[in-house]
């Protein structure tokens, strides 16, 4: 009885003891998944920007190509439709449309509508129709026509390199449409990246609009090609709009800046990477700068030299621009009816 006794408290001491290592081994391991749970997710988001980089920089060097290869020169792609509107309507300037998948945003989600997409393959700007496209993936992509099933097949294209892994759609400053469609960029207009059509703006009266972005520039003209934006991730675009807060930019465009905090899709403030016309890559800070008043460019008014609104938006800073200066002014022999400029974006979104 006693050596049963005896057999029965060494079980249990035994057994103690292994819980007591258990449990130490337990806690070892939960606070080591503690110490290294922020190092992994700085790993992953490490690999996510620097695959966006990478995106950025094939888009940049297909970009080069397509200039060297255009009778124009041209600095940034233009689609085959963009002065080929309906009559009676203006020409549009697009963002989106030099590469990429068929985006879904903007269309009207009915049964007869349901692949009428403003940057789909319905409308005229699927994916065989982007430059840019048969340069980054070769020539792989066909014109549908009124195939329902390819006009669907084009929204689901894997095209990594218009994809950025850490695009989570609508940060903080966008037209309301892709706001509130809940996409990612990329499935909005096919495309994770947008170009830099920077200010093509008139006023009204039959004034023609002019650009003051790489759009409709030859890349010959390019007096700054290091330091001016051609590609970046789509939630900066608007990054120009983070104006200075001062009194004298109440009530004009760009007004006191954006409300708010627009985050990059890597984690920081006003943060957006970018690819050059000369084709290297980096991460800019669009927020906080002053830029230069910009007296030769005409206002929203239509009068060159009086471009008061340019003292409150944000359009340089260290190692970037959005517009082209010292290069001149295109003037684009686009009309916008009314002033402002026609894009795919405003009001039909």
């Amino acid at each position: 009885m006693r050596h049963m006794l005896k057999t029965i408290m060494n079980h249990e001491r035994l057994l103690a003891r292994g819980l007591v290592e258990m449990i130490v081994t337990v806690s070892a391991i939960a606070l080591l998944a503690v110490w290294f749970a922020p190092a992994a997710a700085n790993i992953r988001n490490d690999s996510k920007d620097a695959k966006c980089r990478a995106n950025l920089a094939k888009i940049g060097f297909a970009n080069a190509i397509y200039s060297s290869q255009d009778a124009g020169d041209a600095a940034l792609p233009v689609h085959r439709l963009q002065f080929q509107q309906d009559p009676g309507q203006p020409s549009f300037i697009g963002a989106y449309e030099w590469g990429g998948k068929s985006g879904i945003g903007g269309r009207n989600e009915t049964p007869a509508t349901l692949y009428d997409s403003n940057w789909g393959t319905k409308r005229g700007f699927g994916p065989a129709t982007r430059p840019l496209n048969k340069l980054i993936y070769g020539n792989v992509f066909f014109d549908h026509g009124q195939d329902h099933a390819g006009w669907l097949a084009d929204t689901q294209l894997d095209l990594p390199v218009n994809e950025c892994p850490a695009d989570t759609g609508y940060t903080g400053v966008h037209f309301p449409g892709f706001r509130d469609s809940g996409l990612t960029s990329y499935d909005h207009f096919g495309t994770s990246y947008t170009a830099n059509i920077f200010w093509i703006s008139a006023g009204g009266g039959g004034s023609p609009m002019y650009s003051n972005s790489p759009y409709l520039h030859h890349m010959s003209e390019m007096k700054s090609p290091a330091s001016t934006i051609a590609y970046q991730e789509n939630n900066g675009r608007f990054g120009w709009a983070a104006s200075p807060e001062r009194p004298e930019c109440q009530g004009v465009v760009g007004g006191n800046g954006i409300a708010g905090t627009v985050m990059g899709w890597h984690g920081q403030r006003w943060t957006f990477n970018t690819v050059f016309l000369d084709g290297h890559t980096d991460a800019i800070y669009m927020r906080g700068y002053s830029n230069p008043r910009l007296s030769s460019y005409p206002s929203l008014g239509g009068d060159a030299g009086t471009f008061d609104e340019d003292m409150c938006i944000i359009i340089r800073g260290i190692g970037w621009q959005k517009d082209t200066l010292p290069s001149d002014l295109v003037n684009t022999g686009l009309i916008a009816p009314g002033g402002g400029r026609s894009s795919y974006e405003s009001g039909i979104q």
